[in-house]
């Protein structure tokens, strides 16, 4: 991560969460060449402040518009090569922030980009009223990948700052880290929060959660729908509640050699889903990024990498960058530029950060202030890039180089 005294950065790891990437609800392009675009606020579908787009590595870029945040560009370019740029204006502690996003249409033509945190009008206040009996405890309810911890007053509580949007809402009575762990779990499929909302929960729609097997050194969260994710590694989703979108996920972190090895599953293992001392990636490379100015563009050279474990090949290059006129005073712009390995390998393995003009003019990199430029990070998978958006049962993830915490 970019060090010294610029830990405002840190505001751009927590804002610009991709969602990793799962959170994503599937707006199907209309032919094999149309690529489509959403981007949202944790959640809550809306317009980014701009969205550029570009066919191949030589095309115009192209200002896209957008309607409850998704845009659509169709891509000719005869080896299906595009890039997307998405800027934010400087907001609360924020600076400005750009993200972009480089691949090719075999490896994904949907793409899912969060902004950053819902603003006060893009968020709602969730009140649950509680049957009798339930005073003093404290529920865990989870929206799409916000999660909250409100405390049941007279029958009541308040979940605030939630996405206005649509998804599966997951509530647990308890805490996976109270004295009793999770008590109760109620699920409302496909629920709409669009305003300030009231429920009722009445004790039918509270289940009994089922105890789950725990396993050594793997960690497993819920993916409820396909969008929302809860974490308890003592539980399974309740059979009676179980959709066919809903995913477990099972996480071995090397804390040591800083990865995350993850895989989905439709069931929940009965043994051991894979043993953690098997996954044994190759070392990052010594070296796996130097910079260069050229023409007055940035030029930053990536070093491949290949895990070398069975079915995994790197799919996807990350990296964090930024530059500032005062040292004292933060970055001007930070970005993020996420690079598929199809991409990569089409510009022979060197990214030159695009300079838009126009209305980009603002979020261009400005190449004579000081630049700071991070290794990069690796995701590998047996699936495609598509799948890091929309994982589905078998999907196995490596990342490498993340801040494991």
């Amino acid at each position: 991560m970019l060090k010294g005294n610029k830990v405002v950065f840190l505001a751009l790891v927590i804002a610009l969460v991709f969602i990793v990437l799962s959170c994503a609800p599937v707006t199907p392009p209309n032919t094999a060449k149309e690529v489509v675009v959403q981007t949202s606020r944790h959640g809550h579908l809306t317009n980014a402040y701009l969205v550029y787009a570009k066919e191949g590595l030589t095309g115009s870029w192209t200002k896209l518009t957008g309607t409850n945040g998704v845009y659509k560009f169709t891509v000719n370019d005869p080896q299906g090569l595009y890039s997307i740029a998405v800027a934010e204006p400087e907001a609360g502690f924020r600076s400005k922030t750009v993200q972009f996003f480089n691949a090719k249409l075999s490896e994904t033509n949907y793409v899912y980009i969060d902004v950053g945190n819902a603003t006060d009008e893009d968020a709602a206040t969730l009140t649950i009223n509680m049957p009798a009996g339930y005073n003093e405890k404290t529920l865990c309810v989870f929206f799409h990948h916000e999660h909250r911890f409100p405390y049941v007053e007279s029958n009541r509580a308040d979940a605030s700052h939630l996405p206005k949007a649509k998804a599966d809402l997951v509530i647990f009575v308890g805490a996976p880290w109270s004295e009793f762990g999770v008590e109760k779990i109620a699920i409302l499929r496909d629920f709409e929060l669009n305003a300030d909302k009231e429920i009722n929960l009445t004790e039918d729609m509270l289940k009994t959660p089922e105890s789950a097997t725990e396993f050594d050194d793997i960690y497993v969260e819920w993916l409820v729908g396909g969008t929302t994710y809860t974490f308890d590694s003592k539980i399974k989703i309740p059979s009676a509640m179980k959709s066919d979108k809903d995913l477990y996920i099972l996480s071995f972190t090397d804390w040591n050699r800083g990865f995350v090895y993850s895989e989905y599953r439709k069931d929940y293992p009965t043994t051991t889903p894979f043993a953690t001392n098997s996954i044994n990636p190759e070392n990052l490379p010594e070296t796996r990024v130097s910079t260069s100015v050229e023409a007055n563009n940035l030029k930053i050279a990536i070093t491949p990498y290949n895990s070398n474990l069975t079915d995994m090949n790197t799919i996807l290059y990350m990296t964090d960058f930024g530059y500032y006129s005062s040292a004292n005073e933060g970055f001007d712009v930070l970005y993020r530029a996420y690079i598929s390995s199809g991409y990569l390998a089409a510009v022979g393995n060197n990214y030159m950060v695009p300079k838009i003009g126009g209305d980009f003019a603002q979020f261009d990199i400005d190449t004579t202030k000081n630049i700071l430029v991070d290794p990069p990070f690796y995701t590998a998978s047996n699936k495609s890039v598509k799948e890091l958006f929309i994982p589905t049962d078998g999907t196995k993830m490596l990342k490498l180089g993340y801040w494991v915490f």
